[in-house]
């Protein structure tokens, strides 16, 4: 009983103790929960993602970590989480649900979604901050939404780096397969200059829709495969991939941050799946702060919340964190410099609902945007309003993610080593990132593209006359078809120099009879409409062509020309045809004048120049006409004749020169003028004669078809006069074999560069099309294509001299060399003229000499006179 009586009163006392403990404790929580400001956050996301569950943990865990390490702070985070379902209708409901039941500081969105754009206009209406931890799509500019604060690069950065990489390996295309989403879409807009292919798919498909797209894609030929989708769609996207062999050597894979964010926190099934991806995310540091963040993160998921013990903290989690220890230090700040703003409070009415809003936003947003500090994911700080990443790190999936470079916006692609060598900054070159193991485990860098063995059909002319360029022949007891000539052997030359083997059947484009079927435009349209897969053949690059199909690099000789027969060299007289007789006649006239103009000089001083007037005229011509030569060897002693002959030899000089090179001209090259109406023109059946008669100067030409070398011989041959043509244009590599043929009686005086030459034909967009154009240059160079050439066209030099239309050979006339002969003729007649101007003052000084004597004769009379009758004077 006493021990019962003292059990009660003791249980009561103990009771009494800790009531009173209780209330001492409650006294005191709610002393200092006085003293401590709230600062109420939105948090919206979606709660069954993954960046929504990372997200979360990392939002309570980063309030925990910043409170405990600041507990003499005034303010205190409280977050308010609402699920939006991954709906965009939803997000902007539950922004409003709670705007109206709570004073809001600040909401963080979570969602990739069209709704952040409704969002920002709230809040500048309502003038809180919103923190997007995606970049709005499309992009919101801070001077709209200045209330607006994102995170992450926008999609046009994505489209770089998905540039860089492809053009680090080359690939000239890629095929996108993207969620069809508001979040995933916009990748479209952004990059589509890239992509040869696009394929979507709902986050509702099933496998089997997986694989028939897939099934799809392996019918094309582009094998680098780009990924945009959330990591739950691209999961299954590539377990099936596995399954249908798309993993295999020959494939490229590249993941965009959608998924490589969330890589580390794959099923391993997957993981698996994904061996030789190549992936981009945003770079995050690595750090001590960063590892014993994932630590603790990781222990607190695995004691908290089962749904996330097979994830790892990525960068969502890591700018969630950080934006979080932002926001609570603006919040500090802000309660420290205008403690009375925060309980400001006013009501907004939005038609449907009331909402109460901080009067603190403005500040607290200047606040926020003024952070300022070394967080988890590197140096912190928003530049208007975003906190962008400064580069992106390209990471390889093989047994593990393996970093194998960086990509930043200033410099492109760069190295592990970027550290150690700040100059190796400019090139986006495979040879700057790590080797990358590809799927299949090989280290080869994928093409880009594969026939994945398909036969090539290639459509291939009929006979068309030049059997040196293209044949085909039937052999009537097999039936089998061969295909044979110039441009059959340089296709093949070009395929076997392939790095790889490219299988292909020719077939003829003929009609029952054995003609070609059409024509060649015909010819090209059967791979447009894809009853071919390429022609090989005598088709010309032409520019309206390119709308149809694509063309590889010519691979002869690109232009037209005009074949005439050679002169005739059998006339007695061709000497004389390289000047007009006018200009025969003043050259004669002026060599006379010369020697008449010497003679003259130089006879009244010059020995030589003198003698009976036979010999004075036979010194005339002489010396005149020896110029021509210059074999006069008589000494001039006036320097008024070694004038006039030194201006004569310079004109003697041109015209002679001028008079050879015509001459060895018109011994090759026969002029021809297409200006009368019986003139004829031949050309190649189904030749584009339009703007090659006016390009080559041809006025009024009557045309003329024909079909083969022979039939070009005949016909000019027999000349218009009979029959016949007097020339005959086509492409230049017709007029080779022709002239092949018959190099001693024809002749290409003029040549235009005014059609692409022949090309092989390709689909639009055919990856084989830049692989063959540069087997073709390789070709040239190794001047294998000219061994080609010799063995068809039977001809190892020029077998032609260009010859533009203005400056074929034509006989000289008078007009040419007028200023020569002016020249000339001015100089001997100064000359003359001068040389009589001193012949008459030598005669008038001669004379008045004669005069001065006979003054002085009279003089010495008259003195004798006067002598004489002075006497007689005296006398007198």
């Amino acid at each position: 009983m006493d021990f019962t009586r003292k059990a009660k009163w003791t249980f009561v006392l103990v009771t009494i103790l800790f009531s009173l403990v209780q209330s001492s404790s409650a006294n005191h929580t709610s002393v200092n929960d006085t003293s401590i400001e709230m600062i109420h956050v939105g948090l919206i996301l979606d709660a069954q993602s993954w960046v929504g569950k990372i997200v979360d943990s990392c939002i309570s865990l980063a309030i925990s970590d910043f409170y405990s390490r600041n507990r003499h702070y005034q303010t205190k985070l409280i977050v308010h989480t609402r699920d939006s379902e991954g709906d965009s209708l939803l997000v902007l409901s539950q922004a409003l649900v709670l705007l109206e039941n709570f004073k809001l500081d600040a909401i963080i969105v979570a969602e990739n979604s069209a709704a952040v754009k409704i969002l920002a206009e709230l809040g500048s209406r309502v003038k809180i901050p919103i923190i997007s931890l995606f970049a709005a799509v499309p992009s919101l500019s801070f001077s709209e939404y200045p209330y607006l604060i994102q995170i992450g690069q926008d999609e046009s950065s994505q489209a770089k780096v998905i540039a860089a990489i492809a053009e680090a390996f080359s690939w000239r295309s890629v095929t996108l397969i993207y969620e069809d989403n508001d979040p995933a879409r916009p990748i479209l807009s952004n990059a589509n200059t890239c992509f040869d292919q696009h394929v979507a798919l709902l986050a509702s498909s099933t496998d089997e829709e997986i694989v028939e797209q897939l099934r799809n894609l392996m019918s094309l030929q582009t094998t680098v495969l780009l990924v945009h989708m959330s990591p739950t769609l691209a999961s299954r996207l590539f377990l099936n991939a596995r399954r249908l062999g798309m993993m295999s050597q020959g494939y490229a894979w590249i993941t965009t941050d959608m998924i490589t964010n969330f890589m580390n926190s794959m099923d391993s099934s997957v993981i698996e799946s994904m061996q030789g991806v190549v992936g981009f995310k945003p770079h995050i540091p690595a750090s001590k702060e960063l590892r014993k963040l994932a630590i603790r993160w990781r222990s607190k998921n695995l004691n908290e919340n089962q749904n996330l013990e097979e994830m790892e903290i990525n960068v969502y989690g890591i700018w969630s964190y950080d934006m979080v220890w932002a926001v609570a230090t603006a919040a500090e700040r802000v309660m420290t410099r205008y403690p009375h703003i925060l309980h400001q409070v006013t009501r907004m009415n939005m038609n449907f609902t009331t909402i109460r809003s901080s009067q603190s936003g403005l500040v607290f947003m200047d606040e926020i945007l003024q952070s300022r500090f070394k967080g988890i994911s590197g140096g912190f700080q928003l530049t208007n309003g975003r906190l962008i990443p400064k580069e992106f790190e390209i990471v390889n999936v093989f047994k593990g993610e393996r970093i194998i470079g960086y990509w930043n916006p200033g410099n492109g692609i760069t190295s592990l080593m970027k550290q150690e060598n700040h100059n190796e900054m400019n090139s986006t070159s495979s040879s700057k990132l790590e080797s990358v193991i590809w799927p299949g485990g090989t280290m080869n860098i994928p093409r880009g593209w594969s026939l994945h063995g398909k036969r090539l059909r290639i459509g291939v002319p009929a006979n068309n006359g030049f059997r040196e360029i293209i044949s085909v022949t039937r052999d009537p007891r097999t039936n089998e078809t061969t295909v044979t000539g110039y441009c059959v052997d340089v296709f093949k030359e070009a395929v076997q120099s392939l790095g790889y083997e490219v299988h292909y059947d020719f077939i003829p484009f003929e009609d029952a009879s054995g003609k070609i079927a059409g024509t060649y435009d015909d010819l090209i349209l059967q791979v447009y409409y894809k009853n071919y897969d390429a022609v090989v053949g005598d088709t010309t690059i032409l520019a309206r062509r390119f709308q149809y199909v694509d063309f590889t690099m010519p691979f002869t000789d690109i232009g037209i020309g005009t074949v005439v027969p050679k002169i005739n060299k059998k006339s007695i007289w061709i000497f004389l045809m390289p000047l007009s007789g006018d200009l025969w006649i003043t050259t004669a006239a002026f060599f006379i004048l010369t020697g008449l103009v010497v003679w003259f000089i130089e006879r009244p001083i010059n020995e030589e120049f003198q003698g009976s007037p036979c010999e004075q005229i036979g010194m005339i011509f002489w010396y005149s006409f020896s110029t021509l030569v210059f074999a006069h060897k008589e000494k001039l002693l006036s320097n008024l004749s070694k004038f006039v002959v030194i201006i004569w030899v310079f004109v003697v000089l041109i015209i002679t020169s001028s008079y050879t090179a015509t001459l060895a001209s018109m011994l090759t090259v026969q002029q021809i003028e297409l200006n009368s109406k019986q003139d004829y023109v031949g050309y190649h059946y189904g030749f584009v004669l339009s703007r090659a008669v006016s390009n080559l100067n041809f006025k009024n030409p009557r045309l003329k078809p024909y079909n083969s070398p022979e039939e070009y011989a005949d016909a000019l041959g027999r000349g218009s006069n009979n029959g016949g043509v007097s020339a005959i244009i086509d492409e230049i590599p017709y007029l080779k074999v022709f002239l092949a043929k018959y190099p001693s009686d024809y002749t290409i005086i003029k040549s235009m560069t005014t059609s692409g030459g022949f090309g092989f034909v390709f689909p639009k967009g055919s990856p084989l099309v830049q692989d063959i154009s540069s087997a073709i240059m390789r070709l040239r160079e190794e001047e294998k294509l000219q061994l080609v050439e010799n063995k068809w066209f039977n001809s190892t030099e020029s077998i032609f001299t260009d010859q533009d239309t203005r400056s074929n050979p034509s006989r000289l006339n008078l007009h040419s060399f007028g200023g020569l002969f002016l020249v000339t003729g001015i100089s001997s007649t100064s000359a003359l003229l001068l040389c009589l101007f001193q012949k008459s003052r030598a005669i008038i000084i001669r004379e008045f000499k004669f005069f001065l004597d006979s003054m002085d004769s009279v003089k010495d009379y008259l003195k004798v006179q006067r002598y004489f009758t002075t006497p007689t004077i005296l006398f007198n």
